[in-house]
């Protein structure tokens, strides 16, 4: 069977047809055999129920399912046997960012950007209605494929995480066509470093990298006095690597994430509100945004986040060269942006550690303060999770890391006299080869972070909109529930006073029927509105 369209009757795409929120254009949905000699198509509404594609900030790949009726006995001839590449081809009309009169003019664009290839990797019988069966496809981005198929065997010299990235997606792409190659952003990474990766696939090797890269290109934090010394810039320690439906693959750290898009302008506000009578094109941009029910996550388990770190912690950082270890420790206050605390080997006594600003890799860095979601317009600091004064802070004992350290090793030790380099004296062996790996700038902020972002997840359901992506920064207007008239409530009106605020999408679940568009968020968020008791009191916008 070479091409089959179940349906002759099948609903064609429509581009001058009003929008209203829900909206969508599926312009393609076809199943090709392993050896593409047969097509089916499936954009037909005796034949296509439902799909789901599942967006992750946290995953590296598009997952979905597919759900279809079958009349016809497709999975006999076809047949249906889980080696099938899945292409569809959807988008928002009228979105944000899109007007109908540049979908007439620029479909191809449109289409292009939209454009999707799956691998389905599982298929299960899931009922049968009458003489219909109903199928349940599964299916994943073709990336992920290709990079189960390849193990990668490698030393990098010299490298950093950004260009390892970008090699290892090369071995990626190299049994893909061309044409079929997604975009690839990657953030550049402080430092070089060397790296061997043993025998792993190209997305274990990437993850590697993503827990242990630092953002060299974060931009600056604002500074309104020119004639003081420049601020200190933030560290991106948490970085991910995910892909965006349409959009292609991002390795980027949170940090910088959060900090492009404020300066890019004003951040799409999503408000709760009752569901509208009826959908008008007029309206469309409040339906788009509008949030008809919605779930609060919190999270702050206490005493897990004690033991995980996010309160303190210690890293005993072991240097095998010198047969010393440091130890660092980190807490959710720091004493100031660019100290840190090490404990003295011998005497036990702590001792503030101030960064050089003259070092090569780490001038003027910030290692103790994360980049917030929400920011007090005034003293430009966060509006922390945690009271300056609660009982939990300084536990550096409830988290203990302990990791190897390369920290000074091209210069700690010097030529000898003689210029032999055999055995390692006091002094006397240089190595320059060596690579900071840094592990004392990027591990407990990372798993301090993690679990700062898993303390306020929001979800709830909003009209489609395939503008919208994981890793898009937004604001969220959460009603509050205390009275109009109590004198306590602030006058900005913010909404709820510790909920709203600037969110990141973390995930997305789209779901498309034969009519209809809608998707499931899941939102997260590192701060708070407004300042909690223990902290400067200022009032707070959502405006930063």
């Amino acid at each position: 069977m070479a091409e089959t369209n179940v349906d002759s009757k099948a609903k064609q795409p429509d581009y001058t047809a009003p929008n209203f929120d829900g909206d969508f254009r599926l312009l393609e949905l076809s199943l090709h055999s392993p050896n593409n000699r047969d097509v089916v198509q499936l954009n037909s509404s005796s034949v296509f129920q439902q799909m789901e594609i599942f967006e992750d900030l946290f995953s590296n790949v598009l997952r979905g399912t597919l759900t279809i009726l079958d009349s016809q006995g497709l999975a006999e001839l076809f047949p249906f046997i889980g080696e099938e590449t899945l292409i569809m081809t959807f988008f928002t009309p009228g979105g944000e960012g899109t007007s109908l009169e540049q979908e007439r003019t620029s479909q191809t664009n449109i289409e292009e950007a939209n454009r999707q290839r799956f691998k389905v990797y599982d298929i299960v019988e899931a009922g049968t209605q009458e003489r219909t069966k109903i199928y349940k496809m599964f299916f994943v981005s073709e990336e992920y494929v290709f990079n189960m198929k390849k193990k990668v065997s490698k030393g990098y010299k010299g490298t950093e995480y950004s260009e390892i990235v970008k090699d290892l997606m090369s071995k990626v792409n190299e049994n893909i066509k061309s044409d079929f190659h997604k975009k690839i952003f990657i953030e550049k990474t402080l430092s070089l470093q060397n790296v061997i990766v043993p025998n792993w696939t190209p997305f274990q090797a990437i993850n590697f990298c993503a827990s242990r890269s630092l953002s060299s290109d974060i931009e600056p934090t604002e500074q309104k006095d020119t004639t003081a010394p420049p601020p200190p810039r933030p560290v991106g320690s948490l970085f991910v690597f995910y892909e965006k439906l349409g959009a292609g693959f991002f390795y980027e750290s949170i940090e910088s994430l959060i900090v492009k898009q404020k300066m890019a302008g004003d951040l799409p506000l999503y408000q709760y509100a009752p569901k509208l009578a009826e959908s008008k094109s007029g309206e469309l941009a409040v339906g788009f945004f509008h949030v008809e029910q919605f779930e609060v996550d919190t999270s702050f388990k206490t005493l897990e986040n004690l033991g995980y770190g996010l309160f303190a912690s210690k890293l005993i950082a072991y240097d095998p060269l010198r047969m010393k270890y440091d130890t660092i420790k980190y807490d959710y206050y720091q004493k100031k942006n660019n100290q840190s605390i090490k404990v003295d080997d011998d005497t036990g006594v702590e001792e503030i550690k101030e960064e050089p600003e003259n070092l090569t890799d780490d001038s003027n860095r910030v290692f103790g303060d994360f980049i917030a979601t929400d920011i007090n317009p005034i003293d430009k600091k966060s509006n922390k999770f945690v009271s300056s004064d609660s009982e939990f802070l300084g536990s550096n004992d409830a988290s203990i890391k302990l990791a190897t350290t390369t920290k000074n090793h091209g210069e700690l030790f010097l030529p000898s006299e003689n210029g032999s380099s055999i055995g390692v004296k006091s002094n006397t062996f240089k190595d320059p080869e060596s690579k900071q790996n840094n592990v004392e700038n990027w591990l407990l902020q990372r798993e301090a972070q993690l679990q700062e972002f898993g303390s306020i997840v929001v979800k709830f359901k909003v009209p489609g909109n395939t503008s919208k992506h994981v890793g898009d920064l937004i604001r969220f207007e959460m009603p509050t529930s205390i009275p109009d008239d109590d004198p306590n409530i602030s006058t900005l009106e913010i909404g709820h006073q510790l909920y709203s605020g600037n969110y990141i999408i973390s995930k997305i679940r789209h779901v498309i029927t034969v009519d209809s568009y809608d998707m499931d968020l899941e939102i997260i968020k590192n701060s708070f509105a407004k300042r909690i008791g223990g902290q400067i009191t200022e009032e707070v916008t959502n405006a930063n």
